[in-house]
């Protein structure tokens, strides 16, 4: 079900054995779970201070709080491919919303590939 407060989907993935059409198989990103997020682009203040740290940041991406997500991991968005720049914050230490700081490093191919 989508939420006003997240209108946006997106799509987790890590690192997984995929065949190699060989009868082996090579590593690369599977899907780990869709859910529902909010992804924004960064203010000017958040822009000026990854760029100080030299900490290239896009964007933020919201979603609802999960303690599954980590930091290996990457978020398929719009045919994006964003790599998590940051361990997964909680908002406000509530427990409800989880925060990701964000760079988009690429897009996806036709066939889904990067």
């Amino acid at each position: 079900m989508m939420y006003d407060e997240f209108p946006h989907e997106i799509t987790f993935q890590r690192i997984g054995k995929v065949p190699d059409g060989g009868g082996g198989y090579e590593e690369d990103y599977v899907d780990y779970i869709a859910t529902e997020a909010f992804v924004s682009g960064l203010s000017s203040q958040e822009f000026y201070k990854a760029q100080q740290l030299k900490n290239p940041v896009n964007c933020n991406v919201y979603f609802p709080y999960r303690t599954d997500i980590e930091k290996t991991m990457r978020i398929i968005y719009e045919n994006q491919i964003l790599t998590l720049k940051s361990a997964p914050i909680d908002q406000g230490g509530m427990h409800e919303i989880m925060n990701l700081k964000c760079e988009i490093t690429g897009v996806l191919s036709g066939d889904g590939t990067s």
